[in-house]
């Protein structure tokens, strides 16, 4: 898992998924290992981590306009209604 540079770069480009439940169970194992012996990952993770739930709120914001605000283009002056 340790590929590139100072031995963190291939690990670094996984933690993005990583915090969002994207990666396999294999590549989250190796990743968890990782981050307890290095700081410097452990540090952007600690930065990532925080995304998640402010993704939820913009999801839920998205959500609260309903259906026909996503439909609106405002953009078109309302040509299109």
């Amino acid at each position: 898992m340790e590929t590139a540079g100072n031995g963190t770069g291939h690990v670094r480009m996984l933690l993005g998924a990583y915090v969002l439940g994207g990666l396999s169970q294999h590549e989250e194992y190796a990743v968890r290992a990782h981050l307890h012996r290095c700081a410097a990952c452990r540090a952007e993770y600690d930065g990532l981590a925080e995304v998640p739930p402010l993704l939820d709120l913009l999801g839920e914001d998205a959500r609260a306009g309903g259906p026909d605000d996503l439909a609106a283009d405002p953009g078109d002056g309302g040509a299109g209604a």
